[in-house]
């Protein structure tokens, strides 16, 4: 008896600092940095660099400048380490022409400081501006811009609104929103959704495990993919749309109101809307309905 209480002592013991070893400190530490760069005519190159740091860029009709706000923070187990950490952290903001680079660089800062810091950025541009924005652990928001948009984060999600773009983002393990987008869409995560809300444009998005979204007008002429696991795909398509849909599921059905014209029959469609059409809107999926409805 004296050696199962001693052994489960012992497990008690190791159990607790394990969970010492694994919390996190509270306390934390934020500091403002602020810049203002004035830019030319003609569009604006934004570069951004972050870790565990959201990202924020809004573009603004007639500026003349690009405004930003970095907010850094640290963690400590008291105020005095938080704020200690905090004031190491190094951020990068410069300007060359219309070429604009924030970037904070966790690999470059001590262990102890990368380990429990972020920098979040929140941008405002003239609404022509090329964004490439990089991140993790982070959310990545876009608003009313005109450009080329590359945004890349892990377990956060996505944003974007307003845009005219040629636009690929990718997160892991969260959603992506896009909402009144015209252009080019290249969207991919796993583990999260995709929502697409009023869209004008040419689709290539894909997930696992989570549900796909559309409703809007995809261009003619060209090929459209969305794809995913384990998630139905439900499309609100312009009623004018001129495609070619091969749809397939496993598992589940295939639902339509659309005016198709072909193979409809069983979990594998070949069919056409509006035909003669050129451009093929191809859907795959596991374990998840396809659903397609028109909108005029």
């Amino acid at each position: 008896m004296r050696r199962r209480v001693l052994g489960i002592g012992i497990l008690i013991g190791a159990l607790a600092l394990l969970l010492l070893a694994g919390c996190v400190p509270m306390e934390e530490a934020t500091l403002e940095q602020t810049e203002s760069f004035a830019v030319g005519e003609g569009a604006v190159d934004l570069e951004i660099e972050s870790s565990n740091g959201r990202v924020s860029v809004v573009g603004i009709d007639g500026a003349t400048a690009v405004e930003v706000t970095a907010t850094l923070r640290s963690r400590g187990d008291t105020l005095a380490e938080a704020t200690a950490r905090v004031v190491q952290i190094d951020v990068e903001m410069s300007q060359d022409g219309n070429r604009i680079i924030l970037r904070y660089d966790a690999s470059a800062h001590a262990l102890d400081v990368r380990r429990y810091s972020g920098v979040d950025f929140e941008v405002t541009v003239p609404t022509l501006t090329d964004v490439e924005a990089t991140t993790s652990n982070g959310r990545i928001e876009l608003a009313e811009l005109s450009g080329i948009l590359r945004l890349d984060t892990s377990n956060a999600r996505i944003d974007v609104t307003d845009a005219i773009a040629d636009l690929r983002a990718e997160t892991s393990n969260n959603r992506i929103r896009v909402e009144r987008v015209e252009g080019i869409l290249e969207l991919a995560t796993s583990n999260g959704r995709i929502e697409m809300e009023d869209i004008d444009g040419v689709v290539n998005a894909e997930t696992s495990n989570g549900t796909i979204t559309f409703s809007g007008m995809m261009i003619p002429g060209v090929d459209h993919r969305m794809v995913t696991s384990n998630g139905g795909i439900h499309l609100a398509i312009r009623s004018d749309a001129s495609l070619v849909i091969d749809a397939e599921t496993s598992n589940a059905s295939i639902v339509s109101s659309l005016p198709l014209v072909g193979d409809t029959d069983g979990r594998e469609w070949y069919a056409t809307l509006n035909p003669p059409a050129a451009g093929t809107l191809t859907l795959r999926t596991s374990n998840g309905q396809i659903t397609m409805h028109g909108v005029f």
